[in-house]
């Protein structure tokens, strides 16, 4: 599969509500956990107490449903319209450009109807409120939990691939801090409270990307932010959604694949988030993964340390904080690897690459190359 350049990227989360800003938190391991409006028994069950969480202050409260991701969505788009300038680009630009949304499925069964609306009208209603004019062809959403942005990716990097696309803009949005999110995942025994000191945090944040052929982002004189590649997908057969506990099987054959097309990996983004079925499952697929890659001195980064558990925003989070750090220079050596692990099996990786001018002509027929094998 062929390398595709990012060329613009939005956030808004707990720590900024742009992606500067954001980045910039992240990297130097800003965290903002609140108080969330759900309250949880007391160690030894004296009495109880609010959870603690990372909800986004200032922009989501008050929204549930359609209206609560459609406000997230359209924050990061917006800061990626200005981050890329393109605020001000001709309709015709959109005309050949895909919107794809990640999200996670609805997880109070009594409202998966949600599903359906969401489906409909997200990616419509989100096009329209940022005033980019995206055909219905080329709108569409994923509902792989963690691992929508990437699938969403790869189905991209196909399309543009096959000609169908000139360029796709991947958002992705969740939010774990809703009463009923809530209620699902205390029921499930997954949050960290006092009595249960390993579980996730419930977060929410929403984070977009732009991605395109070098070669056409180079001839409108686009900012490359860094070059992404190597993008595989895979399913677990025994999902935790199903009652199983994924070893890395799966996760280590998709990370495989991808690392056969780096050099050596600097940087790595992944879906840890405090629960002991993800450390299993990251700690077997390292244990797959040596002796046939050299993991060792790779800085580990996991966004859900600053942000809490942010579902299917975490993978494009993942990618755009990557993303940025190599083009910032922040990474100082090798290739960023991001991998993402849903709840219902399927799991993802790509790698990140720095965009180095001087070598373009030299490196694009390595680049093909490394992608056709």
């Amino acid at each position: 599969m062929m390398w595709l350049a990012i060329t613009g990227f939005g956030m808004v989360c707990t720590l900024g509500h742009d992606v500067v800003t954001a980045c910039a938190a992240l990297r130097c391991g800003m965290t903002r956990p609140e108080p969330l409006d759900f309250e949880v028994p007391f160690d030894e069950g004296i009495g109880n107490v609010r959870l603690t969480g990372h909800p986004l202050r200032g922009i989501a409260e008050g929204f549930r449903g359609l209206g609560l991701y459609l406000r997230l969505s359209t924050h990061a788009l917006t800061d990626l319209l200005w981050y890329s300038g393109l605020r001000e680009v001709e309709q015709g630009f959109w005309r050949h450009t895909a919107l794809y949304m990640g999200l996670s499925p609805t997880r109070d069964e009594s409202i998966d109807f949600y599903d359906d609306i969401l489906e409909e009208q997200l990616a419509e209603e989100a096009a329209r409120h940022v005033g980019i004019t995206i055909p219905e062809k080329g709108r569409a959403t994923f509902f792989q939990g963690h691992a929508s942005v990437l699938v969403a990716l790869h189905h991209a990097a196909l399309a543009i691939q096959q000609g169908h696309l000139e360029r796709a803009i991947i958002c992705g949005v969740d939010s774990l801090v809703g009463p009923e999110e809530l209620q699902v995942l205390y029921d499930e025994e997954r949050l960290k409270t006092p009595a249960r000191p390993r579980g996730l945090m419930a977060g929410e944040a929403s984070a977009a990307f732009l991605v395109e052929p070098l070669s056409l982002a180079l001839r409108r004189q686009a900012p490359v932010q860094c070059l992404v590649g190597g993008i595989e997908v895979g399913q677990e057969s025994k999902p935790r959604s199903e009652g199983g506990l994924p070893m890395g099987l799966e996760l280590s054959k998709v990370i495989d694949r991808s690392l056969r097309s780096a050099s050596r990996v600097g940087t790595l983004y992944g879906d840890l988030n405090g629960e002991d079925s993800r450390s299993s499952e990251w700690g077997g697929a390292r244990v797959r993964l040596q002796g046939r890659h050299d993991l060792s001195g790779a800085v580990e980064i996991w966004p859900a340390a600053s942000l809490g558990d942010t579902g299917a925003a975490s993978g494009a989070l993942s990618v755009v904080a990557g993303a940025r750090s190599l083009f910032r220079g922040h990474v100082t050596s090798g290739d960023v690897l991001v991998w993402s692990s849903a709840d219902t099996g399927e799991v993802a990786s790509a790698l990140l690459r720095r965009h180095e001018p001087s070598r373009m002509s030299s490196s694009l027929p390595d680049l093909q190359r490394e992608s056709d094998r």
